[in-house]
């Protein structure tokens, strides 16, 4: 059993997880004050293939004076910007442990923001967000992270990042799972896509742990 103080939390992860949480509620709001319509999933679509190529597109433009009432809007970009300049602390390595749990904090203040006022009434002032809708990402990301941050200082938490392995994963699905060749294909020469992979990965350490120029690329057939 791995103890758990090594039990590194991965960047990749944080992201990805926090962000899929945070959209998830901005469209429940969407859908629960009435906003959602083809117009706005135009928008989003729209947006969407705009920071596709975004390493965190969480400056999320479309809402200010589109979908949400710009004061509304302004008040989630905050909190999308304030996880973004977390995530971006996290990748540095000079991150001062102290004071981005200041800041965790902070931005964990802003996300459970109370209501204010009486509702339906001109001094009503939405909230943000309840405890329930904290997840455990976002009690890692606020109350553990900087503990690895200060434990792991000589390696930075970017070097245990998972996104190397999510890559490879990503070339062998490519390669092994495509439409026409799922799980090896047909026919009576049809192999497993799990044993291509292996038969694949193992050619290649070949490759790397031998001469590789006495190895040749191809092989000719004698006819």
């Amino acid at each position: 059993m791995i103890s758990l103080e090594n039990w590194i939390p991965d960047k990749l992860h944080i992201m990805l997880r926090i962000t899929d949480r945070l959209w998830s509620l901005l469209l429940h709001e969407i859908e629960e004050t009435g906003y959602f319509n083809d117009v706005a999933r135009e928008i989003i679509v729209k947006e969407m293939n705009r920071i596709k190529n975004v390493n965190l597109g969480v400056s999320l433009h479309l809402w200010a004076k589109t979908i949400l009432p710009p004061t509304r809007a302004n008040v989630i970009r905050n909190l999308w910007n304030g996880f973004f300049d977390l995530y971006t602390a996290i990748r540095d390595p000079n991150t001062d442990p102290k004071i981005f749990k200041r800041d965790a904090k902070m931005w964990l203040k802003i996300f459970l923001t109370p209501s204010t006022g009486i509702p339906n009434s001109d001094n009503f002032v939405q909230g943000l967000y309840r405890p329930n809708d904290v997840t455990p990402y976002m009690h890692v990301l606020v109350f553990h992270i900087h503990e690895f941050i200060e434990k792991h200082k000589k390696w930075g938490l970017k070097s245990f990042s998972c996104a190397p392995v999510e890559n490879k994963n990503h070339q062998q699905v490519t390669q092994f799972f495509r439409k026409t060749l799922r799980d090896g294909g047909n026919g009576i020469n049809r192999k497993s896509a799990i044993l291509q992979i292996l038969e694949f990965e193992n050619r290649k350490l070949y490759y790397i742990c031998n001469d590789s120029h006495n190895i040749p690329n191809t092989i000719k057939l004698q006819i």
